[in-house]
């Protein structure tokens, strides 16, 4: 079950019936079969490669794999009979995992909170974090490189401003992208400073520019 199988109207309905029914003893997927699903008979859960996700470069990435594989792990055992979780890793010592295998949240937040406060990651400062994205590479990172310049002069003593540099995703549907990320603790008087970036400097043809305030997502 992915976006890609599930196009047809009554798919994903019709998949998780024939589970449910047991004319299927197998169920493999996305984070879409993660949470919500609730059946009695499911005792083995897997999760593949999780390593993936804890690599991505996002401050919010071990949050998110503790999150999943607590989801997840709820989906096996739901009857009379117990039920195994199953991670494949590198990395199995990493706190995510470790905290996710013995179900601790309280142990989780604490530690996190530790991590992003020696960093001052939010929610000990606010992150505000800028995309450009345009269909040449070396005129987008060029525009991108010339006004993050005037930024870093804009925002001196208010917030730490990050390098221009590829996102995560580099690039979508023929478009390169590139971002920097701002940390401060003066939020609304650096958006009244950048306002004049995302509303009045007019971009040249074919790049675009976006500025977003406490992103959810890095990429």
């Amino acid at each position: 079950m992915d976006t890609d199988s599930m196009r047809a109207k009554h798919a994903y309905l019709e998949a998780l019936t024939k589970f449910g029914r047991g004319e299927v003893d197998v169920l493999v997927g996305t984070q879409m079969i993660a949470k919500g699903l609730d059946f009695p008979g499911v005792t083995c859960v897997a999760v593949i490669n999780v390593d993936g996700a804890l690599q991505i470069p996002d401050f919010r990435s071990g949050e998110r794999v503790f999150q999943q594989l607590m989801q997840v792990a709820g989906r096996a055992g739901r009857g009379d009979r117990s039920g195994e979780v199953f991670i494949q890793t590198r990395t199995p010592f990493h706190p995510a995992i470790q905290f996710a295998r013995h179900h601790d949240y309280v142990g989780f937040a604490e530690q996190e909170m530790e991590f992003r406060k020696a960093l001052e990651y939010p929610p000990y400062r606010r992150s505000i974090l800028i995309t450009w994205r345009g269909r040449n590479d070396e005129k987008t990172l060029f525009v991108a490189r010339k006004i993050q310049s005037g930024i870093k002069t804009d925002l001196a003593g208010l917030a730490e401003v990050g390098e221009v540099a590829p996102a995560p995703i580099s690039k979508i549907e023929h478009f390169f992208r590139f971002h920097s990320l701002i940390l401060t603790g003066k939020v609304l008087e650096c958006g009244r400073r950048l306002r004049k970036y995302a509303l009045e400097i007019e971009l040249p043809e074919g790049v675009r520019m976006v500025v977003d305030v406490d992103p959810l997502m890095l990429m």
